[in-house]
């Protein structure tokens, strides 16, 4: 990392860039591209006739999926100027004055990841429109907000969002055209039109004309274009490209305007750090958000194949299976489940298999520390084949586009499918650029170097303990400046003044510049909270930290000024506390349920994490004050505590466990004023 000389300033660091591009310019390879567009058009220049988007075969008689079919990226083309052609004789027709950021009109789009999507995009930016991307996981309300907030009156769905579209008009009132992505007579099947016939389908036509809806499938709009071509209107560089909601970890959701240098910008840095040719990519993280386009933008500079999801999570290994992508991107969630099932079928094994298993994991990191080789010609043969085959078995490289990545899952990867594993960081804000890991970096624990083009510095937060002087490390708030970053906050711009310090962005995020060059991240400032004692602890920092433990799979730190010691929420790693906790508890033959409801063996682990806390340097305010043992997966609670892109809300969790805090409150207050007794 280049550190700019003569750069500091009063409450802040000095000024860091990516060392490869120590001037903070990019360079003039793909400067052409200057709009998601045109990046487009050099995909159709670049790969013409070749294999584009792939989406699998869908077998209606028994609900299977077969290989993946594609399509062309001459066939892409033509569908964008059809499409483009549609949306600009619906627009003129039908919503005449729509009306967005600026002089440019906004299109809703609305359903899971799939090729109708992805070109329904580029074929609305034909004509300077831009995207706004519609999700309902966040809560029950999102859909409407964001349909609401962001003006939309032309929406594209897929035929599933169509019935609870009808059913919620009456708080959407100005959407004025519904264009299905699915055919209308569902006479081409898939797993959504299998809620619905040909008679069913029709009523929907029925219902979108008792409520003034002008309803489509995409095939006529497509006809619509073939039969009346319309002349393109292609946007500039600083026109608005998509609107994304940011996912609603700490409040309210905000509209975030994307430009199209922006998105290109981030797109195009990553490429120089990656620069992965004729790639093949599985698409499954949502659209609604900005990292799955971020980075099929990145892999479309130097030719990329794209395989759709068939859109069932259980489904997702199966998916990576078929179509043997060469690069995976995931988020800490989804990578760690797969790293657990792997890792019980290998390392974590019992008998000769977790012998074996452990004895070639060992073989291959000496390997990699000796020689920066992640193959091994036995252990590979041997063992880790049918490992890496489960994620298809080409993997080259994979990428988490979020935080808090285990480094055992980091290390095991590397070793299962001899492959880079690098963690980055961005934000919605900045087009999901921000920091990367170098390829080759087989170090963890930290979110890499600036991207190339991007400034970063720090900015003392004295109130929380962190400053740029701190030695030696120094740390602060994380300041980005790049053309990646937003144009704004739709209709917000208290909210999007609030955020820039001049033209920096002000991430609200913690971070620390290490010896080696590297960024490290601590925490959310917005996740701190200053004990009664004084004590100001990050509750993120600390779950990631307690999360090492072997007898905890994951945490929900929570603390509060009134009371001295923070409280948690722990699920416990069935493999590791099942037989631990039944010796605690004297039950031999106990169920998880049975052991996390026992309060030995509740105290008994906050004693062992107390322990714990000791050893990886933890100060007394941040040792544990009570534990309740849950014995059910977040995840699987199935009552909003993650977003879309499987981020923790911890508002949410703070409600929704409001009982078990209260009581688990009453029980340090109990102790501690006892132990001062």
């Amino acid at each position: 990392m280049f550190k700019l000389p003569s750069s500091e300033v009063p409450g802040y660091s000095a000024i860091y860039r990516n060392d490869q591009f120590k001037d903070g310019m990019l360079g003039s390879e793909f400067s052409h591209i200057t709009t998601a567009y045109e990046l487009f058009q050099h995909q159709l220049a670049n790969a013409p006739k070749t294999d584009f988007l792939g989406t699998r075969k869908f077998n209606a008689a028994d609900g299977s999926f077969g290989a993946f079919e594609w399509m062309t990226t001459t066939d892409a083309g033509q569908f964008v100027n059809d499409m483009g052609s549609g949306l600009d004789h619906v627009f003129a027709q039908y919503a005449p004055d729509a009306k967005g950021h600026g002089t440019q009109q906004p299109l809703g789009m609305y359903g899971n990841n799939r090729y109708e999507w992805f070109l329904t995009e580029f074929s609305a930016h034909r004509s300077r429109r831009y995207v706004v991307g519609i999700c309902d996981s966040v809560d029950v309300e999102s859909a409407e907000f964001i349909i609401n907030h962001s003006d939309v009156q032309v929406i594209v769905c897929s035929i599933d969002k169509l019935p609870r579209m009808f059913d919620r008009l009456s708080v959407t009132p100005h959407v004025r055209v519904v264009i299905c992505m699915d055919r209308l007579d569902c006479s081409r099947p898939n797993p959504l039109t299998l809620a619905f016939n040909k008679e069913s389908a029709g009523k929907l036509r029925e219902r979108a004309a008792e409520l003034g809806i002008t309803l489509f499938d995409i095939d006529e709009v497509l006809e619509m274009g073939r039969k009346s071509p319309t002349v393109a209107r292609v946007p500039g560089p600083s026109d608005i490209c998509v609107m994304c909601y940011t996912s609603g970890t700490t409040g309210t959701q905000k509209g975030v305007l994307l430009t199209h240098r922006g998105l290109i910008e981030a797109s195009r840095s990553s490429h120089f750090s990656f620069r992965f040719r004729d790639s093949v990519h599985l698409s499954f993280i949502p659209l609604a958000h900005c990292l799955d386009r971020y980075v099929m933008y990145m892999l479309m500079h130097d030719g990329v194949r794209i395989g759709f999801s068939c859109g069932d999570r259980a489904l997702l290994l199966n998916d990576l299976q078929e179509l043997k992508p060469t690069v995976l991107i995931g988020f800490p969630l989804l990578l760690n489940s797969i790293y657990e099932n792997m890792a019980r079928a290998t390392i974590k094994a019992k008998g000769p298999v977790g012998v074996l298993s452990r004895m070639a994991y060992r073989g291959k990191q000496k390997r990699l520390s000796a020689t920066g080789d992640l193959c091994h010609g036995l252990w590979d043969r041997v063992v880790f084949r049918k490992v890496a085959a489960l994620l298809g078995g080409r993997v080259k490289a994979v990428i988490s586009g979020a935080l808090d990545l285990k480094p055992e899952v980091i290390n095991f990867f590397r070793a299962a499918f001899s492959c880079d594993v690098v963690q980055g960081y961005g934000q919605t804000e900045t087009g999901g650029a921000g920091t990367i890991q170098r390829l080759s970096d087989y170090t963890s624990g930290h979110i890499g170097v600036p991207n190339g083009g991007s400034d970063i510095r720090l900015r003392n937060q004295p109130g929380y303990g962190y400053l740029a002087t701190d030695v030696p490390c120094p740390r602060g708030e994380l300041m980005i400046r790049s053309n990646t970053q937003f144009a704004g906050y739709y209709k917000e711009p208290e909210k999007t003044k609030a955020t820039m310090d001049g033209e920096w962005l002000a991430t609200g995020d913690i971070v620390q510049i290490n010896p080696t060059g590297t960024v490290s991240f601590i925490s959310r400032i917005k996740h701190h909270v200053k004990l009664n004692t004084g004590y100001c602890v990050s509750a993120e920092r600390l779950e990631n930290v307690y999360g090492g433990h072997p007898l905890v799979q994951s945490m929900f730190v929570d603390g509060h000024p009134d009371f001295g010691k923070v409280v948690a929420i722990i699920v416990p790693d069935p493999i590791e506390f099942v037989p631990w906790a039944r010796v605690i508890a004297g039950l031999p033959e106990a169920s998880l349920e049975t052991l996390c409801g026992d309060d030995g063996v509740a105290e008994e682990l906050r004693r062992t994490l107390l322990g714990y806390s000791a050893s990886m340097g933890l100060s007394v305010g941040e040792q544990l004050g009570a534990v309740f043992i849950e014995p059910v997966p977040f995840r699987e609670k199935n009552c909003g505590l993650f977003t879309s892109l499987l981020k923790f809300k911890r508002q949410a969790a703070t409600k929704y466990y409001a009982e078990v805090l209260d009581k688990l409150y009453k029980e340090v207050d109990t102790r501690y004023k006892t132990d001062s007794l």
